[in-house]
C-alpha cells in the first residue's frame, strides 16, 4: 500500500499507520453501489456516469456510519476525493480542512491509478506519474504529502510492481 509508505515517511505512529491502512482498504467501499457497467467501462465516462461515480464517498461513509468505532475511517472514506484547492467532492473541503490521512490516501491512490493498467487506459509509468504528482502538488494534492511520497519513491519504500510481478502473484494466489 503506497499510502502506508507515505505515512511512514511522514512519521505516523504505528497505530495511526494501522488506521491509515484500514482507511485505504475501505476508501472505495461505496463503489459497491455503483453499477459494474460504469466501473468497468472501457471508455471515458459521460457526465451522468461520472456523477454516479462521484457519489461513492458519500455512500461509503453511510455504509460505515453504524460502526461508531470507525468514525475516523468513515471520515477518510468521505474525504478522500477532496482536493487541496477546494475543488474536490463531495463537500468542497480545502487544505487542512481535509483529514491528513485522507490526503495521504488521495496521493497513494492517485499514484496507484497512474502506474496501473485500467480498463480504459494503460499505465503511464512511474516517471510520468512523478511528473503528474509534482504538477498537481498545491492544487489537487497537499504538497507536503506529495513530497513525502516522492521521498518514499526515491528511498525505495515505494516500488511499483511490473506487469510480470502482478500476473505471477495473481497466479500464485489462485493456485
Amino acid at each position: 500500500i503506497y499510502a502506508r509508505a507515505i505515512g511512514e515517511e511522514m512519521g505516523f505512529s504505528k497505530d495511526r499507520l494501522d488506521r491509515l491502512v484500514q482507511g485505504c482498504e475501505l476508501h472505495d467501499v461505496g463503489k459497491i453501489a455503483i453499477p459494474d457497467t460504469i466501473l468497468m467501462k472501457p471508455s471515458p465516462l459521460n457526465k451522468e456516469e461520472f456523477g454516479i461515480v462521484k457519489q461513492h464517498p458519500v455512500r461509503g461513509a453511510r455504509i460505515l456510519e453504524p460502526l461508531t468505532f470507525m468514525k475516523d475511517i468513515k471520515e477518510m472514506v468521505h474525504q478522500e476525493h477532496e482536493r487541496w484547492d477546494g475543488t474536490g467532492y463531495p463537500q468542497g473541503l480545502k487544505g487542512e480542512q481535509i483529514r491528513l490521512e485522507a490526503r495521504v490516501i488521495a496521493v497513494g491512490d492517485a499514484l496507484d491509478a497512474m502506474i496501473s493498467d485500467r480498463p480504459y487506459r494503460q499505465s503511464i509509468g512511474l516517471d510520468r506519474a512523478v511528473q503528474e504528482l509534482h504538477r498537481c502538488a498545491g492544487t489537487q494534492f497537499d504538497p507536503i504529502v506529495v513530497d513525502a511520497c516522492l521521498r518514499a519513491i526515491r528511498s525505495g519504500k515505494i516500488v511499483p510492481l511490473s506487469h510480470e510481478q502482478i500476473h505471477s502473484s495473481t497466479k500464485t494466489a489462485s493456485q
